[in-house]
């Protein structure tokens, strides 16, 4: 599993409950298949393209929303800067459906969000 990802699990199963973690877990990997990226790219990519930076901030604003976790904590899941996520939740939470673009965030967001929740429940 590598170092670095056996320290980033004990981080966040240290501090979540495992319905939490099975939450948060399941929004980023949702966002990741609805954006079609991957986790890689989620959390390290350099390239702002349009997917990988809807994907960041629709898992902020679910993260926020569902998990009730500060934007601190998103920071530390997302591996971003926290002002960042303070940007990427209020530009998110204030999407203008009248938009096209916005619309199917919103849609996708909404698709996440059931998705989610529906998988921590079944699990």
């Amino acid at each position: 599993m590598g170092i670095t990802k056996t320290i980033q699990v004990l981080e966040v199963s240290h501090n979540y409950t495992d319905k939490e973690k099975l939450l948060i877990q399941t929004i980023v990997l949702n966002s990741c298949k609805y954006f079609d990226i991957n986790e890689k790219t989620l959390f390290n990519g350099r390239k702002n393209t349009a997917n990988r930076i809807n994907a960041i901030g629709v898992a902020s604003v679910l993260l926020h929303q569902n998990c009730n976790i500060s934007q601190r904590e998103i920071s530390n899941i997302l591996k971003k800067d926290a002002t960042l996520i303070n940007r990427y939740i209020k530009k998110y939470q204030n999407l203008d459906p009248n938009f096209k673009l916005d619309l199917i965030v919103i849609e996708k967001m909404e698709q996440i969000k059931i998705e989610s929740l529906k998988n921590c429940e079944i699990n």
